[in-house]
């Protein structure tokens, strides 16, 4: 329970703000008429044991996810666990490829980086997040490209191309290009949809009534129905494209990012993901929630990396925050 009047008037005048700007754009009806004019809505199929095997032709399925976790205090007192893997599995195959790195400052070899960045204008904070997710999507493309060499039918990243794209442009370009003449359906499935580029082309800027930052998250709750799917006419730009969709009855839906060289033949890769993924759920990937709870890095499992190959007095000298101390 909260205490103080304060945070409690603040609190429903942001009800408010949210249920005003909820209604902005209209009702689902007007902003699928406007969606219409911009894309295409299309409809998913649920797939049969037989139409999946025909699909496969028996190779596998690939789901790629990484996750990291931090201990310590503030910079650079502090270290960073980073894991990733690719699970791959078929009737005929079931192996995991992992990939597993350790990042702090007070490393000699992250040192020289952190200061480069730090002498280009970056904070110290911002220059280890960049770091963090460079070395992140670094594993992440590699435990990808290794994958690549069991010949998968499908495989799907957890998250959109364009981090991977960003972080680790060279390992990047080899995934795809080896997908492309491996003929891999190549697929980047992002859950929490921070863009604003859907609702930049929906909504004229400065319309009036409109906010000054809508992103595509308030803009598509709602819009879809149950197994639908919506896809902007992009034209012919780019090598990659994104369609949105709504794989269960949750009213959010996510994005999934192609390779526009296969855009004629993914749909069916579609289907499958809509065909595994519980109709009560989130509307997320079932066989990626799978690959995230195993590559998942618990508190828990940190910490007793740390009570175990650290000594305890090195561990209390530079990286046990003051903070756990706390007896309240």
């Amino acid at each position: 329970m909260l205490h103080g009047d304060e945070l409690v008037s603040e609190l429903i005048e942001l009800n408010r703000y949210l249920e005003k700007r909820h209604r902005v754009g209209g009702t689902i009806r007007e902003r699928r008429q406007r969606a219409d004019q911009k894309g295409v809505f299309a409809l998913l199929s649920e797939l049969s044991g037989k139409e999946i095997s025909s699909f496969f032709q028996g190779r596998p399925l690939v789901g790629v996810d990484g996750s990291l976790a931090a201990y310590g205090a503030n910079y650079p007192y502090v270290v960073t666990f980073f894991r990733a893997l690719a699970h791959t599995t078929s009737s005929g195959s079931n192996e995991r490829i992992w990939a597993q790195e350790i990042f702090s400052p007070l490393l000699p070899r992250y040192q020289e980086k952190m200061e480069e960045r730090i002498n280009k204008g970056q904070g110290p904070d911002e220059a280890m997040a960049h770091l963090r997710w460079e070395t992140l999507a670094t594993l992440e493309a590699k435990v990808a490209l290794q994958a690549l060499e069991l010949e998968p039918r499908l495989m799907v990243l957890d998250g959109g191309f364009a981090r991977l794209k960003m972080h680790a442009p060279e390992i990047w370009n080899g995934l795809k290009d080896t997908a492309l003449q491996q003929e891999v359906l190549l697929l980047g499935v992002t859950e929490e949809i921070a863009t604003c580029s859907l609702a930049q082309t929906l909504f004229v800027e400065g319309e009036q009534g409109l906010p000054g930052l809508m992103g595509d998250r308030e803009i598509l709750f709602g819009l879809l129905q149950p197994g639908e799917t919506y896809r902007l006419h992009e034209g012919d730009s780019g090598e990659q494209g994104r369609l949105y969709a709504r794989f269960a009855r949750h009213p959010q839906v996510v994005a999934v990012d192609y390779l526009k060289d296969q855009e004629n033949i993914f749909e069916p890769a579609l289907n499958f993901l809509y065909s595994i993924t519980p109709s009560h759920g989130r509307g997320f990937p079932l066989w990626l929630d799978v690959v995230d709870a195993e590559v998942r890095l618990s508190k828990e499992e940190v910490d007793a990396m740390i009570a175990t190959y650290l000594d305890p007095a090195m561990a209390e000298v530079f990286l046990r925050p003051l903070r756990a101390s706390r007896e309240l």
